[in-house]
């Protein structure tokens, strides 16, 4: 049992007072749209130390590298040589079936004008970083370029799907099985993150000559970038100490201690939990000054055994220095504004919903900070880095919080604008709470429904009522606010008829819900259900093979329920029959976010889109879109054609 530990006696202080010279790296794939929070809340607590930190946001040079005339053109050289060993294998000893659907994608691809693509591509940034990004024709039209350029790369590494947004690139590997991710690594076909790699990391870490290289990987999209990236360090500067963290890295501890050759090809440590200190320990130790079996939230290779220490560090939210921006490349990101995330709290002050492991990323319960410090926080970010939009990234904002920085961000003038995720509750309903924060700032919400039948709630102890929701979303939406909510089918003991209720309420009160994301039930891995299946009536089906799941296939113990299965049918028939008066064609959630903060209002018929209107829209001066088959996979593996649920309107940008 991991034991809890505090700074002050974590480990002897500090001796020889060696600093060291940090390389902290976010990999794709992420929205690029702002910076995330991992590297600046890492930056603030090694330079308060006295620590040189060069941070890089490869997420986004990686698109703006992708979106490039110097990277297409080298594409298209790779897509012709591979054409014309095709070509010279063909009439020798023939082609494989997936040679022939290899040749003839390559030969869609190549009867496009690169050039043309090229300067379609850079007039799309331009859309997005200027004052075009507000006509939503304009902005329709650069994203579908970005979709298009997209396509063109996945045909130089087929068959990969590579995919601009929703964040659903597929390499053909499965990220639950060790053996297949350590074969993509070293994939020159389809690990397209390898020429990334080589073309902004390697010569970024030999320039900069750090000591230590940090990756944070947050999600199960980042896996198979960051890991490649780690190991091509580890190829090139074997000197350097490479370590990893973020949230995948802490779910996955259990199986990455079993795993051996990560520890001894790819990475020479991991962090778990929260990492501000936990890393900077890490560096007193590289430099002798701490032990390795004192450092907490660490996992690490000594004697051939992959060791996890027992001793877990929590931080102190009040203690911790302000987020460190400095460095990123602010104005790089697709929107024609600053935005900037920021976090008031850590873990989730509800923590009950049995089908959540968001929390799974804290090891200790929710903390937060007293309303005046976020608001000083907030107008001292401002301030610094001249930005007025804010990504409240917590989990769920509390409901005393969520009033109380309210009523400050309008006492104190600070004028930005803001967005966050927030629950449905019984404390919430005075009209006064929202026109406060509509007045504030507050331009959309981001709910967790999940179901509108009262009974599955209570199954989910979430412990909503159904007339405290529709009274949240009917004074939001008066008060301006844009509201989008979140839903799925298929909770376990969920019956169709239940399901059917969500549907329906999602339908009666589309004149308050401004946009929707309708999911199927997935069993997370670290979920009170999944540990306790029995209670919830389902069977955790594990296989073998999957040595690094996140989640599991289940079977219900009794009938009557809606099964995996029927909930993925009954998501699809929702996008197919019902979800018209919710389709927008600008939907990342911070494009929404900033055309109601220009437009000061949630009516915005502009963004949604039509029967009629064509969806290659484009600019006068620019060429038409590109569409061409590339082959396509899901995330597990799986053909297309298969249940699934690609059409989403947003993707949660949270930490």
């Amino acid at each position: 049992m991991s034991s809890l530990i505090h700074i002050d006696n974590a480990a002897p202080k500090a001796k020889s007072g060696r600093k060291l010279k940090t390389m902290l790296l976010f990999p794709p794939e992420w929205v690029p749209t702002a910076p995330y929070l991992a590297l600046p809340s890492l930056t603030a607590v090694l330079r308060e130390h006295g620590h040189e930190v060069v941070q890089r946001d490869i997420n986004i040079e990686m698109y703006e590298l992708f979106f490039s005339d110097t990277f297409l053109i080298w594409v298209n050289a790779r897509m012709v040589q591979q054409l014309k060993a095709l070509e010279a294998k063909e009439p020798r000893e023939g082609l494989s079936d997936k040679e022939i659907d290899q040749k003839a994608c390559l030969e869609e691809a190549l009867a496009f004008d690169v050039m043309e693509l090229a300067a379609n591509a850079e007039e799309a940034k331009r859309i997005n970083r200027s004052d075009d990004f507000y006509e939503a024709d304009k902005l329709e039209w650069a994203l579908n370029v970005f979709r298009d350029v997209m396509r063109y790369i996945s045909a130089a590494y087929f068959p990969a799907s590579l995919v601009y947004y929703p964040m659903e690139s597929n390499l053909g590997y499965r990220p639950g099985v060790s053996k297949e991710v350590l074969t993509c690594l070293d994939d020159e076909q389809v690990n397209v993150y390898r020429d990334v790699c080589r073309q902004l990391v390697l010569s970024a870490v030999a320039k900069e000559r750090p000591d230590v290289v940090g990756v944070s990987i947050g999600t199960k999209m980042q896996m198979i970038a960051g890991f490649t990236f780690c190991k091509m360090i580890k190829e090139a500067f074997p000197d350097i100490h490479v370590t990893v963290g973020g949230n995948v890295i802490t779910r996955l501890q259990e199986d990455l201690a079993k795993q051996e050759p990560f520890f001894s090809s790819v990475f020479d440590s991991a962090i778990m939990y929260e990492g501000e200190h936990a890393l900077l320990w890490l560096l007193e130790a590289l430099v002798g000054d701490r032990t390795w079996q004192s450092l907490p939230n660490l996992m690490y290779r000594e004697h051939g055994h992959v060791r996890i220490n027992s001793e877990i560090y929590t931080e102190k939210t009040t203690a911790l220095p302000l987020p460190d921006f400095q460095g990123l490349p602010l104005d790089s990101y697709f929107v024609p504004t600053r935005i900037l995330p920021y976090l008031a709290t850590r873990g989730c002050y509800w923590g009950r919903c049995t089908f959540c492991d968001h929390g799974q990323g804290y090891f200790d319960q929710y903390r937060g900070k007293p309303a005046q410090d976020v608001v000083r926080e907030v107008k001292a970010l401002k301030e610094r880095y001249q930005a007025d939009h804010f990504l409240f990234a917590d989990e769920s904002y509390p409901p005393a919080l969520f009033k109380k920085v309210s009523q400050l961000l309008v006492e104190e003038q600070v004028g930005i604008k803001w967005t966050t995720l927030i629950r449905f509750e019984e404390t919430l309903q005075d009209p006064e709470t929202w026109r406060l924060a509509a007045e504030s700032g507050c331009k959309t919400l981001y709910y967790g429904m999940e179901s509108a039948n009262e009974r599955v709630l209570e199954l989910m102890d979430k412990h909503a009522r159904k007339s405290v929701i529709e009274n949240n979303l009917r004074e939001a939406a008066k008060a301006g606010i844009w509201n989008h909510v979140m839903a799925f089918y298929g909770f376990p003991g969920e019956t169709r008829e239940e399901a059917e209720d969500t549907r329906q309420f999602l339908i009666d009160n589309k004149t308050e819900i401004h946009s929707v994301e309708l999911f199927y039930f997935v069993a997370y891995r670290h979920t009170p259900m999944v540990r306790n299946p029995d209670k919830f009536g389902i069977t955790i089906q594990k296989q073998d093979e999957y040595d690094m799941p996140l989640d599991y296939y289940y079977t219900l113990n009794e009938p009557g329920g809606l099964n995996c299965l029927d909930a993925m049918q009954l998501c699809e028939e929702f996008y197919q029959n019902d979800f018209e008066p919710w389709a927008v064609r600008i939907n990342a959630r911070e494009q929404i976010f900033l055309y109601i903060s220009r437009f000061g209002t949630n009516r915005l018929p502009q963004i949604y889109a039509t029967r009629h209107s064509p969806a290659d829209a484009a600019p006068d001066t620019v060429a038409g879109l590109i569409t061409w088959p590339v082959a396509k996979v899901d995330p597990e593996g799986g053909k297309e054609g298969e249940p699934g649920m690609a059409r989403v309107v947003s993707h949660s940008t949270t930490s």
